[in-house]
């Protein structure tokens, strides 16, 4: 069986002298939890490249301190120039490590930013302690050291070195590391060696490498081809403005800032939205629903919270906004769907359970927003910029409204109620309940002054026209005991 001499260094190794040294392969450590960068290894890795070895780079677990998502991700952002080139391994300790959803959480998400199967490194008596089976059904292979008893000699003499690893789980490995006091000629130093069960196109297959061409696959992507120069893609020019807003996007990263209305992303691109941050008027909180991770909730949002992910190839796939102080405008558009509607506060844009990615956003401050009290069903939500609220062909009275201006100047309202006739209520705020709530009257006629347009269904007869609310006007009936069932108010553009 054809196999390849494989050694792995580290710092402590320091400058090694490739060119005097016998070896087919050097897998080097690139990162240690969060925080560490092998120093040497970019300087051993292009010297091993240069002299045509193999390759394969590792990061050391360090799960009791951190998460798998800030291991994989940390691992990747430092390793970039690595993909297509080389084996990404996870070292996998028992004295730090041992659970094994955190290493199978690490190997996913290395695996979809390199486009290829990572290795698992450990001992044979660590695999054989833990139950590997979800790892190896998801077919990541095995690096196992079992070590020898005595120091070997210069240049992969195995003459001696006992029996091979007996593991769990795993039918055959990938390599055995036989020594932790291996030499070679070239270096003083003692060096980790292993053997690799294969060839090198075998070790080109596990870097994602035609082994015919050379050429490097590229990773799969679950939402198929960007297709870059079709569509419309997002101005690039950062705008700011009332709400300011940006997004994380496949294969570009974050956009350029956009603001009220403005849309970010691509249409007809087909260019996934992955992360977004928002930059509120003041209160926010946001929800997103997430490829994989269903619903994520960001509450008291600021311009720097990421909201969803960013290098794990996630989509987001619905998007909800609410606010105790502002009523926003929002809508998305989603692949092999559209655009939707323009939701409010409170409402979801986009299709959770249909698999289709967002592409672009936009997101306004409505410029005045209202909502009614309903005969047995109370408050409905916030409506904004010319939407309905209330009811028609239900039969429902609307028995009180409250309207918040946020572009439309300062509302006064007068209002004929069932049973009381009119009332003034002067200037309100979205707190004035315009009407009555609890006491089953309804709403009969209204007169509004502000700088808007509105309308009114009336029982029987159906949607006035749109009216200036210039404070004379009145909406409704008088004296006919007929109810109002709903309202629509835009501002006068």
């Amino acid at each position: 069986m054809a196999t390849l001499r494989v050694i792995d260094a580290a710092s402590h190794q320091g400058n090694m002298n490739q060119s005097a040294m016998s070896f087919d392969a050097l897998i080097v450590k690139a990162t240690e939890g969060t925080g560490y960068i092998n120093p040497y290894c970019d300087g051993e890795f292009n010297e091993a490249l240069k002299l045509g070895k193999k390759l394969g780079v590792y990061h050391f677990a360090r799960n009791t301190m951190n998460s798998a998502e800030a291991e994989a991700n940390y691992f990747i952002k430092n390793t970039k120039g690595y993909v297509g080139k080389a084996i990404p391994v996870l070292d996998w300790e028992d004295k730090d490590t041992s659970n094994v959803a955190w290493a199978l959480k690490w190997l996913q998400l290395v695996e979809k930013a390199y486009g290829c199967k990572p290795l698992i490194y450990m001992s044979e008596a660590v695999v054989n302690k833990y139950n590997w089976s979800s790892v190896v059904k998801g077919n990541y292979g095995l690096w196992v050291a079992k070590y020898a008893d005595y120091i070997p000699d210069y240049n992969f003499n195995m003459a001696g070195a006992g029996r091979a690893p007996s593991v769990k789980w795993w039918k055959t490995i990938a390599l055995w590391q036989w020594t932790s006091v291996g030499r070679l000629n070239g270096h003083s130093g003692n060096l980790d060696c292993s053997v690799f069960y294969g060839d090198g196109n075998a070790w080109d297959r596990y870097v994602g490498k035609n082994s015919s061409t050379g050429s490097v696959a590229k990773p799969g992507d679950p939402d198929g081809e960007v297709k870059d120069n079709s569509g419309v893609f997002q101005a690039k020019k950062d705008q700011n403005g009332e709400v300011t807003y940006r997004g994380h996007l496949r294969d570009t990263g974050w956009g350029n800032w956009q603001c009220d209305g403005a849309m970010i992303g691509s249409v007809g691109q087909n260019r996934r939205v992955e992360a977004l941050q928002i930059d509120p008027v003041k209160h926010m909180d946001v929800k997103v629903h997430v490829k994989d991770q269903g619903d994520k909730v960001y509450r008291n949002i600021t311009k720097d919270t990421i909201i969803g992910t960013t290098g794990q190839k996630l989509r987001l796939e619905a998007l909800y906004i609410n606010s105790a102080d502002t009523v926003y405008l929002y809508r998305v558009h989603q692949k092999d769907i559209g655009w939707s509607e323009w939701c409010v506060n409170g409402q979801w844009a986009g299709q959770k359970g249909k698999s289709k990615q967002i592409e672009a956003v936009e997101i306004k401050v409505a410029d005045i927003a209202y909502l009614a009290h309903l005969q047995d069903t109370g408050d409905t939500i916030w409506a904004a910029d010319g939407m309905i609220a209330g009811t028609t062909g239900q039969g429902k009275r609307m028995e009180a409204i409250r309207i918040k201006s946020q572009h439309c100047g300062d509302v006064y309202a007068k209002a004929h109620i069932q049973g009381i006739g009119w009332k003034d209520f002067g200037k309100i705020d979205q707190n004035t309940v315009i009407g009555t709530e609890g006491d089953s009257l309804r709403l009969e006629c209204l007169c509004l002054k502000g700088d808007f347009e509105w309308r009114a269904h009336i029982q029987g007869t159906g949607w006035t026209q749109w009216t200036k609310a210039d404070g004379v006007a009145t909406l409704g009936t008088v004296g006919q005991s007929l109810r109002m069932e709903a309202i629509a108010i835009r501002a006068i553009k």
